[in-house]
């Protein structure tokens, strides 16, 4: 019996990292951002040969990139993370930002100016995003890591963040169902998982193949899950498609080299509420419907081998038990 049980252990351990590492390479092609600049000298002059490194905070990952004859390098499809970006070359002070966070779908540009090299020192600058993204003229919006997990929002619907984006309208109860971008009908709406299209797998909704049971939630990952997002309502660049209303696309969250956990619990109870205008009123009592909500779960991350192999997981369970009123 132990033999078995232990073998069956193994089993799932294996299934667990095969995963992992799919979802790892997923979300190195969609929803990732780039890191670009031009290396100089004190006189402005183009540096070519100019050693460029970029290091992810969270997980270690490090990329090098070598200046071309013009003095430009590009990091191009980093994941969504804080990054040290660090620029040598010989003969001069090497130059290191700290800090630089990258969202998803964003273009950070970091001009490198490196000066002669006196003594062995060190050139650290803060970096900083900018805050108007001149990279191309789509219209938009990230919801960054901390507004994800700290925003009001009721029931935990990632849906109802992406009205940060300019042109989005709830027409409804704020579902991914019923917000519109740019007056485009919520057919047309692409939503994005890493990478993988999760638009109409279950929707019922006119226009979408083998649709099978209308669904609030429309395949919304829990916010347990989500790292940040990017909502793109108008002139988005060509690469995206499929629909020409609003494109999300969802960053989900990883193991990083630091172990990490947490928990939630939502609740609502028709005992904590005060009668509305609306209720009945029987024999001098007012009737109210009754109502029992818990909303709960957690999330579990961390190393298994460090700067290389990581693990994430997360459970969140939805109870509820209501009534109406009927006389």
């Amino acid at each position: 019996m132990r033999s078995y049980v232990q073998k069956g252990i193994l089993r799932a351990a294996v299934v667990v990292l095969a995963l992992q590492g799919t979802v790892f390479a997923q979300s190195r092609t969609a929803g990732t951002g780039t890191i670009s600049g031009t290396a100089r000298d004190a006189s402005g002059l183009v540096l070519p040969g100019a050693t460029i490194a970029a290091k992810n905070l969270r997980t270690g990952e490090a990329a090098d990139a070598t200046s071309n004859a013009q003095g430009t390098y590009v990091f191009a499809g980093l994941s969504p993370a804080t990054y040290t970006v660090t620029a040598r070359l010989t003969g001069f002070a090497p130059v290191e930002f700290k800090e630089v966070q990258l969202l998803a779908g964003q273009e950070v540009r970091l001009d490198v100016t490196l000066a002669p090299a006196s003594q062995s020192e060190t050139v650290t600058v803060t970096g900083e995003a900018p805050l108007l993204d001149i990279s191309d003229a789509r219209m938009g919006a990230n919801v960054n890591e901390r507004e994800v997990s700290t925003l009001p929002i009721n029931g935990r619907q990632l849906s109802q963040l992406y009205l940060q984006a300019p042109g989005a309208l709830n027409s409804g109860t704020g579902t991914f169902s019923d917000i519109r971008f740019s007056g485009r009908a919520v057919e047309q709406n692409v939503i994005r998982y890493d990478g993988v299209e999760g638009s109409a797998v279950i929707d019922a909704a006119p226009g979408n193949l083998n649709g099978e049971i209308p669904s609030p939630f429309k395949l919304q990952s829990s916010l347990e899950n989500v790292q940040e997002f990017r909502v793109d309502s108008n002139s988005y660049p060509a690469e995206f498609g499929t629909g020409t209303g609003g494109q999300v696309t969802v960053v989900t969250k990883s193991g990083t080299n630091t172990l990490r956990g947490s928990a939630f619990e939502y609740f609502r109870d028709d005992a904590l509420d005060k009668p509305n205008a609306f209720d009945p009123v029987v024999n001098g009592k007012v009737q109210k419907s009754s109502l029992r909500l818990h909303q709960f779960g957690g999330s579990l991350s961390g190393p298994l081998v460090r700067d290389r192999v990581f693990f994430f997981g997360s459970y969140e369970g939805y109870r509820l038990d209501s009534g109406i009123i009927v006389l």
